[in-house]
């Protein structure tokens, strides 16, 4: 019988994911659920909150069931989840809205643009730590103001995705820093609501919750919820935090020198440093441990594959199906058949817009199209673009003086070798993969352990856990023809701006 198991919750943006994991970070059994996220106008996107919960609880059980084990094996709980999700709960914890604005949301790119116009933008940006962008809680909240101020004056606190399921489970409420860091709302320096930045965004700080360290306990499984989940009532729930920083925890973005690209739905590419790099062109978010994260974000990296793969490969998603296949391994070899640079095919990954590099209004764009171009082609390009636009970051925050040795790869794409190897020649770099890409779902169960005392601290907890998988050297005979491919990138990125803003205002 086994006496001691952790349990992950991961609210993501496709499914609803529930682990449960040995203290060595194997995964003993698991159960998701896919959830489909609505986009009413161009920028929107919208999930309901009770249907992250209603997936956790199924999920829960299946996960029990699955690994046979005893509710009170099950030694303490973290969720980690999408960030910048908000979340509105009255007076009595009731849920306001079942229309949560996502992390991908950009309906609030004016008021972001008015701001950067505004008098305060340069002090507000040192006391944030990071340029005001349309994906921050502090924005979509501003948004509800101004557009559904009934709604606003009737919310009690606003939270995320993660404190949400946490309030289910515990009827505590509270957020950690990671979250607080991606509001706008937070003092870099204190790690506290800042009445300067909500001043700013005419916003009431007292409807934020409390904020913790992610490992802390924020409460305990509560009657309900264990007569729902079968879980131990008391059993420990930890804050938790967003799912980019679990990952980043299970990609071994623990120390100095190293970087993590995640390709998920979005792709990221995160670098650790002591403090935030106060460039407008990145974002920090303070981690799910002590030390902050400079990083950038295409929210449509790996989900541009994904759109690519449904819209347009349909021969080749049939083929997968008829043979068991997974189609992506259809889909590399074709790709692998195409030399670097994809013939001079060049993908721009903004199907949802861009957070700081560029205007929220950005669209996706092949840029080289001609009749020799097939899917494989196409395929790699998509994840050459998505590798350019996650090198601009690393440049960045090299130039900023943080040395970085190493890339580790976490997330889908990960699972391409092919990927992998188009990461080490563009960024010139070695990236490693792990053995168990568990994402975000690995790293919040550290956290759990963490909180329930069995890893002294978050960085032993994911030595103990992670291990490498494979390692892919950079092939120096590709660097010329990527180099010129990624200053060409960014030549074509700068010109496209005004045309992006054009587009929008098409009568």
């Amino acid at each position: 019988m086994r006496s001691r198991l952790l349990m992950g919750i991961d609210i993501g943006t496709q499914s609803t994911r529930v682990a449960l994991v040995d203290l060595e970070g194997r995964v003993v059994a698991s159960a998701s659920t896919p959830q489909e996220m609505t986009t009413p106008k161009p920028g929107w996107a919208e999930q309901d909150p009770d249907v992250w919960w209603y997936n956790a609880l199924e999920n829960v059980h299946r996960a029990v069931e699955q690994a046979e084990a005893a509710p009170e094996e099950v030694i303490a709980v973290a969720v980690c989840g999408q960030m910048h999700a908000t979340v509105p709960l009255g007076k009595d914890g009731e849920l306001l809205s079942h229309r949560a604005q996502l992390w991908c949301d950009k309906r609030s790119a004016r008021l972001v643009d008015e701001f950067k116009a505004g008098p305060h933008i340069q002090e507000a940006m040192r006391l944030a730590g990071s340029p005001p962008v349309a994906n921050w809680l502090g924005f979509n909240i501003k948004w509800l103001k101004v557009h559904e101020p009934d709604l606003y004056e009737k919310t009690w606190k606003f939270v995320l995705s993660k404190d949400y399921i946490n309030y289910r489970l515990t009827g505590e409420i509270a957020t950690d820093w990671s979250e607080a860091s991606g509001s706008f709302l937070m003092n870099a320096k204190t790690k506290t609501w800042s009445p300067e930045l909500a001043g700013y965004l005419e916003l009431d700080v007292a409807k934020l919750p409390e904020v913790r360290a992610s490992s802390d306990v924020v409460g305990r499984i509560t009657a309900e919820a264990a007569q729902l989940t079968g879980l131990a009532e008391g059993t420990p729930v930890v804050v938790g935090a967003g799912d980019m920083l679990c990952m980043l925890i299970s990609s071994g973005l623990t120390e100095p020198g190293r970087a993590s690209d995640i390709t998920g739905t979005a792709s990221i590419m995160a670098v650790y440093v002591e403090e935030p790099v106060l460039d407008p062109r990145l974002m920090n978010l303070h981690h799910a441990m002590p030390g902050w994260i400079a990083f950038g974000i295409t929210d449509s990296g790996g989900g541009a594959l994904k759109w690519f793969k449904d819209e347009f490969c349909k021969a080749e998603v049939a083929e997968a199906e008829r043979s068991g296949k997974d189609v992506y391994d259809i889909l590399n070899p074709k790709a692998a058949e195409v030399e670097a640079g994809s013939e001079g095919l060049l993908f721009f990954p903004y199907l949802m817009g861009e957070r700081s590099l560029g205007t929220p209004l950005a669209r996706g764009v092949f840029f080289g199209l001609t009749p020799r171009i097939g899917t494989g082609a196409m395929v790699r390009a998509i994840m050459e673009g998505v590798t350019f636009e996650l090198r601009r970051t690393l440049e960045i925050v090299e130039d900023a003086g943080n040395t970085v040795h190493e890339v580790y790869t976490i997330g889908g794409g990960a699972r391409s070798d092919l990927w992998s190897q188009i990461k080490a020649d563009i960024y010139q770099k070695p990236v490693y993969t792990f053995e168990a890409s568990e994402g975000g779902i690995l790293g919040s169960a550290i956290l759990a352990g963490v909180g329930a005392g069995f890893y002294p601290d978050v960085r032993a907890g994911a030595e103990q856990c992670l291990r490498v998988d494979k390692e892919f050297q950079p092939d120096a005979s590709k660097t010329a023809r990527y180099d010129y491919l990624y200053e060409l990138f960014k030549e074509v990125h700068d010109r496209m701006q005004e045309p992006f803003d054009k587009l929008v205002r098409m009568p």
